[in-house]
């Protein structure tokens, strides 16, 4: 469906369909049925992706004109994931608890999923009314954070309609000790503080991305604790 909306938006910006093939991994004749419809979803489908293929095929056009080559499959494979996101997500908070003892958790996470997936659609929205290629990117970026934020709540709630909240396993020590070592790095080589530049979004956006290094930091620096913490305990409720 992702591959026919592109094909689609490739042709209108007037590339030809060996082109589009070429660019898509995909065959001329692909192509042809992704313009026909007859591959790839109908109309309503592929109309109702178009916030969430939009940057992509931008993103697209701009590498084909300066001879980069086309789509990676990494890329693909993070639009499908949004999509498959969204769309579960609105199925998840649409649906009642079937859990009465947690009522209440489910029905504010749902207001949560559905408040994240609003948000996302209308920073998608902006974003594709927006010229600044800064900006556009800014509110992108925003838009991807809240569809990873409904991910995670959709997740939630259907562990504990499960009644698995309790049961997790965590990675071992030496992983994640490399992955604290790695965010270290990250967090040391700022980008706010090392690259000087005059677009004042493209400041936001390198704050941004420090913001990130340091969360990550954060939250992998506490796994690392409660692995020891398990750790702790495993060895205290050992037979000696």
């Amino acid at each position: 469906m992702i591959r026919a909306r592109l094909a689609e938006k490739l042709i209108k910006e007037g590339f030809r369909p060996k082109e589009a093939a070429a660019a898509l991994n995909v065959t001329q004749a692909a192509v042809t049925q992704y313009l026909k419809r007859k591959r790839g979803g109908n109309a309503p489908a592929l109309a109702s992706i178009d916030h969430l293929v939009d940057p992509l095929a931008e993103k697209l056009v701009r590498r084909l004109r300066s001879g980069l080559g086309g789509i990676e499959t990494t890329e693909l494979m993070e639009t499908a994931r949004q999509v498959m996101v969204m769309s579960r997500g609105r199925t998840v908070a649409r649906a009642p608890p079937n859990r009465p003892e947690r009522e209440e958790a489910l029905r504010v996470l749902r207001e949560r999923l559905q408040l994240e997936l609003t948000a996302a659609e209308k920073y998608l929205e902006l974003s594709n009314k927006t010229a600044d290629d800064y900006s556009k990117m800014l509110l992108r970026m925003i838009a991807a954070d809240s569809i990873r934020h409904g991910d995670v709540v959709s997740q939630v709630i259907s562990w504990l309609e499960a009644g698995r909240e309790a049961e997790f396993e965590m990675p071992g020590r030496a992983i994640l000790e490399s992955l604290v070592a790695l965010e270290d790095s990250a967090h040391e080589a700022s980008l706010t503080k090392s690259i000087h530049i005059g677009h004042p979004i493209a400041r936001l956006l390198f704050q941004w991305i420090d913001a990130d290094e340091e969360k990550h930091e954060k939250i992998v620096s506490k796994m690392l604790k409660l692995e020891a913490d398990r750790a702790r305990s495993r060895r205290r409720g050992a037979p000696r």
